[in-house]
Protein backbone atom coordinates (compact mmCIF):
# COMPACT_ATOMS: atom_id res chain seq x y z
CA UNK A 1 0.00 0.00 0.00
CA UNK A 2 1.53 3.62 -0.96
CA UNK A 3 2.01 6.03 1.76
CA UNK A 4 0.58 9.86 1.25
CA UNK A 5 4.39 10.54 0.74
CA UNK A 6 4.70 8.21 -2.49
CA UNK A 7 1.09 9.38 -3.75
CA UNK A 8 2.82 12.96 -3.82
CA UNK A 9 6.18 12.24 -5.03
CA UNK A 10 4.07 9.95 -7.54
CA UNK A 11 2.14 13.05 -8.95
CA UNK A 12 4.72 15.38 -8.80
CA UNK A 13 6.57 12.91 -10.93
CA UNK A 14 3.52 12.76 -13.27
CA UNK A 15 3.66 16.53 -13.89
CA UNK A 16 6.96 17.32 -14.39
CA UNK A 17 6.99 16.65 -18.18
CA UNK A 18 3.96 18.38 -18.65
CA UNK A 19 5.31 21.60 -16.73
CA UNK A 20 5.81 24.52 -19.56
CA UNK A 21 8.59 26.67 -19.42
CA UNK A 22 8.08 30.02 -17.52
CA UNK A 23 7.89 32.57 -19.93
CA UNK A 24 8.99 35.23 -16.82
CA UNK A 25 12.61 36.20 -16.95
CA UNK A 26 13.30 36.68 -13.28
CA UNK A 27 16.18 39.20 -12.50
CA UNK A 28 19.02 37.75 -10.07
CA UNK A 29 18.84 38.90 -6.14
CA UNK A 30 20.44 42.28 -6.05
CA UNK A 31 21.64 43.08 -1.95
CA UNK A 32 19.84 45.60 0.02
CA UNK A 33 20.59 48.75 0.61
CA UNK A 34 21.65 48.03 4.13
CA UNK A 35 24.15 45.68 3.75
CA UNK A 36 26.18 47.61 0.85
CA UNK A 37 26.72 50.31 3.87
CA UNK A 38 28.55 47.08 6.26
CA UNK A 39 31.03 44.79 5.75
CA UNK A 40 30.06 41.40 4.55
CA UNK A 41 30.05 38.51 7.32
CA UNK A 42 32.14 36.15 5.18
CA UNK A 43 34.91 39.12 5.62
CA UNK A 44 34.92 39.29 9.01
CA UNK A 45 34.58 35.71 9.84
CA UNK A 46 37.58 33.31 10.42
CA UNK A 47 37.25 29.81 10.94
CA UNK A 48 37.80 28.02 14.44
CA UNK A 49 38.74 24.84 13.49
CA UNK A 50 41.40 22.75 15.36
CA UNK A 51 43.99 20.79 13.89
CA UNK A 52 41.97 17.69 15.10
CA UNK A 53 39.27 18.38 13.31
CA UNK A 54 41.11 17.13 10.00
CA UNK A 55 41.04 13.57 11.18
CA UNK A 56 37.00 13.96 11.57
CA UNK A 57 37.05 15.76 8.20
CA UNK A 58 38.39 13.38 6.56
CA UNK A 59 36.29 10.55 8.05
CA UNK A 60 33.18 11.93 7.89
CA UNK A 61 33.73 13.35 4.62
CA UNK A 62 35.23 10.03 2.22
CA UNK A 63 37.90 11.67 1.57
CA UNK A 64 40.52 9.55 3.43
CA UNK A 65 43.95 9.14 0.67
CA UNK A 66 41.90 11.37 -1.88
CA UNK A 67 41.70 15.15 -0.93
CA UNK A 68 44.06 17.40 0.97
CA UNK A 69 42.40 18.82 3.85
CA UNK A 70 43.92 22.29 5.44
CA UNK A 71 42.41 24.79 8.00
CA UNK A 72 42.76 28.61 6.89
CA UNK A 73 45.01 30.82 9.00
CA UNK A 74 43.40 33.43 11.16
CA UNK A 75 43.46 35.91 8.37
CA UNK A 76 42.10 33.99 5.57
CA UNK A 77 38.41 34.12 4.72
CA UNK A 78 35.80 31.90 3.39
CA UNK A 79 35.08 33.13 0.10
CA UNK A 80 38.95 33.47 -0.63
CA UNK A 81 40.42 29.78 -0.53
CA UNK A 82 43.80 29.12 -1.70
CA UNK A 83 44.61 29.05 -5.50
CA UNK A 84 43.32 25.19 -6.30
CA UNK A 85 40.82 24.93 -2.85
CA UNK A 86 37.44 24.86 -2.15
CA UNK A 87 36.13 26.45 0.73
CA UNK A 88 33.25 24.27 2.25
CA UNK A 89 31.94 23.80 6.12
CA UNK A 90 31.85 21.28 9.01
CA UNK A 91 27.94 21.10 9.52
CA UNK A 92 27.87 20.96 5.65
CA UNK A 93 29.62 17.26 6.36
CA UNK A 94 27.60 16.60 9.41
CA UNK A 95 24.34 17.01 7.28
CA UNK A 96 25.69 14.47 4.69
CA UNK A 97 28.24 16.37 2.17
CA UNK A 98 30.47 13.54 0.76
CA UNK A 99 33.42 14.30 -1.43
CA UNK A 100 33.62 14.17 -4.55
CA UNK A 101 30.54 15.87 -4.41
CA UNK A 102 27.48 15.01 -6.37
CA UNK A 103 27.30 15.28 -9.59
CA UNK A 104 23.47 16.89 -9.85
CA UNK A 105 24.70 19.14 -6.70
CA UNK A 106 27.28 20.11 -8.92
CA UNK A 107 25.05 21.14 -11.81
CA UNK A 108 22.45 22.51 -9.76
CA UNK A 109 25.06 24.99 -8.45
CA UNK A 110 26.46 25.78 -12.15
CA UNK A 111 23.21 26.47 -13.27
CA UNK A 112 21.78 28.68 -10.09
CA UNK A 113 25.49 30.70 -10.57
CA UNK A 114 27.03 29.88 -6.78
CA UNK A 115 29.80 27.98 -5.20
CA UNK A 116 28.57 24.46 -3.41
CA UNK A 117 30.18 26.13 -0.27
CA UNK A 118 27.81 28.96 -0.07
CA UNK A 119 24.44 26.70 0.52
CA UNK A 120 23.71 26.48 4.39
CA UNK A 121 24.22 23.06 5.95
CA UNK A 122 20.57 21.80 5.60
CA UNK A 123 20.64 22.38 1.70
CA UNK A 124 22.80 19.09 1.64
CA UNK A 125 20.53 16.76 3.45
CA UNK A 126 17.71 18.07 1.76
CA UNK A 127 18.84 17.51 -1.74
CA UNK A 128 20.46 14.15 -0.99
CA UNK A 129 17.41 13.10 0.12
CA UNK A 130 15.33 14.54 -2.30
CA UNK A 131 17.67 12.34 -4.55
CA UNK A 132 16.50 9.39 -2.98
CA UNK A 133 13.05 9.90 -3.40
CA UNK A 134 13.50 11.27 -7.54
CA UNK A 135 15.72 8.29 -8.05
CA UNK A 136 13.10 5.28 -6.45
CA UNK A 137 10.60 6.83 -8.59
CA UNK A 138 13.45 6.62 -11.60
CA UNK A 139 13.12 10.60 -12.37
CA UNK A 140 16.42 12.30 -13.64
CA UNK A 141 18.56 14.64 -11.38
CA UNK A 142 18.70 17.38 -13.80
CA UNK A 143 18.50 20.94 -13.27
CA UNK A 144 15.26 21.03 -15.01
CA UNK A 145 13.54 19.07 -12.54
CA UNK A 146 15.42 20.33 -8.95
CA UNK A 147 13.88 23.71 -10.06
CA UNK A 148 10.60 22.30 -10.49
CA UNK A 149 10.51 21.13 -6.54
CA UNK A 150 12.66 23.58 -4.99
CA UNK A 151 13.14 27.12 -4.43
CA UNK A 152 16.24 28.54 -3.57
CA UNK A 153 15.87 31.91 -0.65
CA UNK A 154 18.78 34.20 0.12
CA UNK A 155 19.68 34.12 3.83
CA UNK A 156 22.19 37.30 3.15
CA UNK A 157 25.16 38.12 1.62
CA UNK A 158 26.65 34.60 0.18
CA UNK A 159 24.31 32.35 1.78
CA UNK A 160 21.78 30.97 0.35
CA UNK A 161 19.30 27.98 1.67
CA UNK A 162 17.07 25.30 -0.30
CA UNK A 163 13.77 24.29 -0.04
CA UNK A 164 10.87 23.05 -0.74
CA UNK A 165 8.62 24.83 -4.21
CA UNK A 166 4.98 25.71 -3.29
CA UNK A 167 3.08 22.69 -1.56
CA UNK A 168 5.83 19.70 -2.05
CA UNK A 169 6.79 19.34 1.25
CA UNK A 170 7.28 15.82 1.48
CA UNK A 171 10.96 16.51 3.03
CA UNK A 172 10.87 17.02 6.66
CA UNK A 173 12.88 17.00 9.99
CA UNK A 174 15.58 19.06 9.54
CA UNK A 175 17.05 21.01 12.12
CA UNK A 176 15.68 24.58 12.26
CA UNK A 177 19.58 26.09 12.81
CA UNK A 178 22.79 25.26 12.94
CA UNK A 179 24.43 27.88 15.62
CA UNK A 180 28.26 29.29 14.89
CA UNK A 181 28.18 26.77 11.53
CA UNK A 182 30.05 30.29 9.34
CA UNK A 183 33.08 29.89 11.32
CA UNK A 184 33.57 26.33 11.18
CA UNK A 185 35.17 26.27 7.91
CA UNK A 186 38.31 24.67 6.02
CA UNK A 187 40.22 24.15 2.66
CA UNK A 188 40.13 21.09 0.33
CA UNK A 189 41.47 19.94 -2.88
CA UNK A 190 41.53 16.21 -4.45
CA UNK A 191 45.21 15.40 -4.61
CA UNK A 192 45.32 15.87 -8.83
CA UNK A 193 46.26 18.42 -11.34
CA UNK A 194 42.92 19.29 -11.75
CA UNK A 195 39.87 20.20 -10.46
CA UNK A 196 37.55 17.08 -9.29
CA UNK A 197 34.31 18.73 -8.95
CA UNK A 198 34.37 21.13 -12.14
CA UNK A 199 32.51 23.67 -10.38
CA UNK A 200 32.91 27.30 -9.86
CA UNK A 201 34.51 28.20 -6.24
CA UNK A 202 33.60 31.71 -7.22
CA UNK A 203 31.39 33.31 -4.21
CA UNK A 204 28.04 35.52 -5.01
CA UNK A 205 25.64 37.58 -3.53
CA UNK A 206 23.11 37.07 -6.13
CA UNK A 207 21.41 34.05 -7.51
CA UNK A 208 19.60 33.41 -10.55
CA UNK A 209 16.35 31.67 -11.04
CA UNK A 210 15.62 31.52 -14.55
CA UNK A 211 12.84 28.28 -15.68
CA UNK A 212 15.70 25.49 -17.16
CA UNK A 213 14.92 24.26 -20.51
CA UNK A 214 13.99 20.75 -21.04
Amino acid sequence: MSSPNDSIVSSTAVSLDGVPPDPEVKEPWLPEQEELSRVPWYEEKSSNMKLPDIGVIKEKGGTMGKFEVVLPHPDERAHRPPPGFHTFYMNQIEMGLRFPIPRFIISLCHYIKISPSQLAPNSYSFLLALAVLLSYHEIPLIPYVLMQLVQIKRLGPGKFYISHKGDHAFIKGNSSSHKVWMSRFFYIKRDEKRNPSKCDISWRDNVFTLTPRT
